[in-house]
């Protein structure tokens, strides 16, 4: 028998399109498609970066390339309750960017048809592609944001390169420039 919102095999769908990385951070459970995440990261070696913006946690090497790593809390204006711990590397449209995660719960299926609509006014800046209340084994009926990453990257890059922009004019400003 399959737990609502989970199912076991993906009945003529895309393994890519069901299977879900679900990652915690503060108190929220989020979903991503295994088909956006290329790996997951135990404690990255990250290495600060000089003048960094807000959100940017540093940079650290992966597979012989240097990979920007975004705090996941700062990115989905959520609080955390302890330190991150793991880089979700994830690939979309060819570029690699990583988001650090207080952790990894498990891979999971999640049925579309399960995904709700975000309720209004709880994403204003579309980062999610729904919700989902599955049951895990464990009897936690905990909601699950389902992550549109092709969003959640466009949103992290522009974040983060406003607010470099924003520092350089300050910097300048008080140079006298």
């Amino acid at each position: 028998m399959t737990a609502p919102g989970l199912i076991q095999e993906t009945e003529g769908r895309a393994a890519s399109d069901t299977m879900h990385v679900v990652a915690r951070v503060g108190d929220e459970r989020f979903a991503f498609r295994v088909a956006e995440v290329e790996e997951v990261v135990d404690e990255p070696a990250l290495i600060a970066v000089p003048n960094a913006p807000p959100g940017l946690s540093g940079q650290f090497s992966h597979r012989d390339r240097t990979i920007s790593a975004y705090d996941a809390a700062w990115a989905f204006g959520i609080g955390r309750k302890g330190g991150a711990g793991t880089a979700l590397v994830l690939r979309v449209a060819g570029d690699r960017t990583a988001l650090i995660v207080d952790d990894v719960d498990d891979l999971t299926l999640l049925d579309p048809d399960s995904v709700r609509p975000t309720p209004a006014g709880a994403d204003p800046s579309g980062l999610l592609r729904g919700v989902c209340l599955p049951r895990d084994g464990t009897g936690d009926w905990s909601l699950i944001g389902v992550v549109n990453a092709v969003a959640l990257v466009a949103r992290v890059s522009a974040r983060s390169a406003r607010s470099a922009r924003s520092a350089r004019s300050a910097r300048g400003r008080d140079q006298g420039e």
